[in-house]
């Protein structure tokens, strides 16, 4: 679904890939107001439902199958069938994303939690670790005393609008947080329409793309930011893709000695497109709210603490 293209050089002045220079008209370029009520984007499991998965996941313990060892095969659910088809259009064909509710967590344990919610994402895709620890579920809670140097979904620092390192995205709702814990998307594709409307120089110097700061999780060796500029928006066979985290590249804006990233305006762009990600397509209903909530998205997701 990816498909951004990183620059060759840091002197290399010509953005990857063409601007798309007209208003994007596609169901995922959605406003607030497209939606009524979260009917609207919700998908709900089913009597059925629920009882296949309760029976695919007796089998897989009874099989002695942890969550690295949970493959497709292991998690077949027929009845679920429509539902994964439905949340594959959407994300890929649709709005972007979808939320799936009426999972009873509390008869399931968060081990079994994982594996239900993994199970589902292997008919989706192939899963993924974002991270240098390598875990294949991320655990968003704050772990900032433990590490000081936690990343930003393991700590208590608000999340700006941002995408994240793959195609897909899953977030899965334990129990309520004790305050904050908001969740919100985006949509890139409105934030484009704007950007292109009301700074659209702006918007080309986005398709060039900026340095990403690697925060840590280099190789040994390896500089601590990327040699190369990641553009936040990329044109490719006409589909607009977008990969940006604003506090990535104001790290690698501290790191680089080089005459772009010291340009006052590169900055002004990247806010400006931080900014446009809020009160224009924000969905104001909270993502994964509630326990049993389930959200998968390809576009900005946000979360408040």
């Amino acid at each position: 679904m990816s498909a951004i293209q990183t620059s060759g050089t840091l002197e290399d002045n010509a953005p990857p890939t063409p601007m798309y220079r007209t208003p994007i008209d596609h169901p995922s370029a959605w406003n607030v107001a497209d939606f009524t009520t979260p009917v609207d984007y919700t998908i709900e499991f089913d009597a059925t439902q629920l009882r296949d998965i309760e029976r695919a996941i007796q089998k897989i313990k009874a099989a002695g199958l942890g969550l690295d060892d949970l493959r497709r095969e292991h998690f077949e659910v027929p009845s679920l069938r429509p539902v994964i088809d439905q949340i594959r259009y959407e994300i890929e064909d649709g709005r972007g994303f979808v939320v799936v509710r009426r999972l009873p967590v509390e008869v399931y344990s968060k081990d079994e939690i994982g594996m239900i919610f993994w199970g589902i994402g292997t008919h989706l895709g192939r899963g993924l670790s974002q991270s240098v620890l390598g875990d294949r579920l991320g655990h968003v809670k704050d772990f900032s005393r433990e590490d000081p140097l936690a990343r930003a979904y393991r700590n208590k620092q608000e999340l700006s609008p941002h995408t994240d390192s793959c195609d897909l995205v899953g977030l899965a709702c334990l129990r309520h947080a004790k305050s904050g814990g908001v969740s919100q998307l985006t949509s890139a594709l409105t934030v484009h329409n704007v950007m292109l409307e009301e700074y659209p120089e702006s918007l080309e110097r986005l398709y060039r793309g900026y340095v990403f700061h690697r925060r840590g999780e280099e190789q040994p060796g390896d500089l601590p930011y990327t040699p190369y500029r990641v553009p936040v928006y990329s044109n490719t066979d006409g589909k607009v893709s977008a990969r940006s985290d604003a506090g990535i590249h104001f790290a690698a804006r501290r790191d680089v000695l080089h005459q772009q990233l010291h340009d006052p305006a590169c900055t002004d762009r990247i806010r400006r497109w931080r900014r446009r990600g809020r009160p224009a397509a924000t969905l104001a209903a909270p993502m994964a709210g509630s326990p049993g909530d389930a959200a998968r998205s390809c576009l900005y997701p946000a979360q408040w603490r």
